[in-house]
Order: C-alpha cells, then structure tokens, then sequence
C-alpha cells in the first residue's frame, strides 16, 4: 500500500518531531516537516503532499495558505491549532481548507483526521459545524464591501464618500440600505462585523467567492466578467443563549 505523504508545517520543532515519529511509526504515511514558513512552498512543491498539516498559533496566515494551494494544488489542507473562532474557521473554509484539527487531540484522532481528509471528506469537530449550521450568510456586493472595509478603518462619512468617489449623501443611503441588510445597528456594530469576517492581512473584498449551500466542495474563485460586479458573503454566528 503507498504510504500517504504529510507535510507538517509548524515552528514547534519538538512537538513536531513526536509528531512526524509517531505517524511513521504506523507504516502508513511517510512525513515532512517544516519548521520554517520561508521553506514551506519549497517542501510542498517538492514533495507534493496529499494532506498538508499548518500550524496555527494566534492568526492564519492567509498569504502562505493560498500560495501553498498554488505551489500543490492537489494536496488537502488541514488547520492544526490550539484556538480558533467561527468566523476565521468559516474564512478558512472558504480558502480552501478541508479540516480543522486541535492541537490537544490525542494521536489516534490526527490519524483518523488525515486519513479522513485524504479520501475527500471534511473534518470539522461538532461544536464547529453546528455553529456554522445556526449561522447565516449574506450576499453584499463589491461596492458593500468596500464601504464596510472603509468604516473599519474608522472613516468618517466625508472620507469615505473622497475614497469611493460619491457624495456624502449617498454614502448615508448606502450605510443605512447595508445597515438594514446585515442587520447592523450602527457604525460600530458594522465595524465589528468587518472586522470579523475580514481574514487577517487580506484585503475584505478579495475574499473568494462560494455557493454557500454547504460546505465547500471545490474552491472555486469567481471571476466577474467585464462589467459586472464582484460580490461576497459574510458569515455571522448566532450568540449561544
């Protein structure tokens, strides 16, 4: 039987190596790490991994997660961390990623959660999905999301219409339609919501684009057509009660 190939992308050296020898030891995946991002790409294009494990430690880093995608379009990735809030889970699904795995889960879980994610399932603990399964999407176009990235950075209404090239005036109309939209009360609790769904160091209207009927099967980045504009969605969690 071909040994599965796991590239382990992590800065905890030690940790990693228990890792890597215990999966080895089972006879049925054949592991790399790497415990430094600069060589990440590197590995991945090299050793063509079919599951890709990224440590996560207190942000994703959206920029090494699309390039590896790039650099091994067929290998699955897999998050592996400590922590992580519905709204940046969701974000990584719609980057991509086919699994959300904790860091304090015993070994015999990784093995099962690999295995799992290489024969094309998703991997997502309960309390994860039943959050995304309680939550609700909306659809805002490119020109929405512009305007919420705007008041996020904490622009007054005067700056905002400079920035998007309108009036004032219409920059109120636009914030109350959106206001209605996403059920936003005010400028704050928009900023919040901004701030949430907006992956770290990414750029809030490039997030890609997914018909949000499930779980992502493909990730499939939409390309508008000449004249047509983009749109995305954003993600909210309903509070626990």
């Amino acid at each position: 039987m071909e040994k599965k190939r796991i590239l382990i992308i992590d800065d905890e050296a030690s940790f990693t190596r228990m890792v890597k020898l215990n999966l080895e030891k089972t006879g049925a995946f054949e592991v790399r790490e790497e415990n430094r991002a600069a060589y990440a790409l590197t590995a991945a294009r090299e050793f063509k991994p079919d599951v890709i494990l990224l440590a996560v430690d207190t942000s994703v880093d959206w920029g090494l997660l699309n390039r590896l995608r790039h650099e091994s379009p067929e290998s699955k990735v897999v998050l592996w961390l400590h922590e992580i809030t519905p709204e940046l889970a969701y974000q990584a699904i719609e980057c991509g990623v086919r699994g959300i795995l904790r860091k304090s889960l015993p070994p015999d879980m990784l093995k099962k959660c690999v295995r799992k994610v290489h024969e094309g399932e998703l991997w997502f603990e309960k309390a994860l999905t039943q959050t995304f399964l309680s939550g609700r999407t909306v659809k805002v176009s490119r020109r929405e999301s512009e305007l919420i990235n705007l008041v996020s950075q904490g622009l007054k209404n005067k700056e905002i219409a400079t920035v998007m090239g309108v009036t004032e005036g219409t920059v109120k109309v636009y914030l109350s339609r959106l206001f209605g939209k996403i059920g936003a009360r005010d400028r704050f609790e928009l900023a919040l919501i901004g701030l949430r769904n907006a992956p770290s160091g990414m750029d809030f209207c490039s997030t890609p684009l997914h018909a949000l009927t499930g779980f992502p099967e493909e990730q499939v980045e939409a390309v508008p057509k000449k004249g047509q504009s983009q749109s995305t969605r954003l993600f909210f969690a309903r509070a626990a009660h």
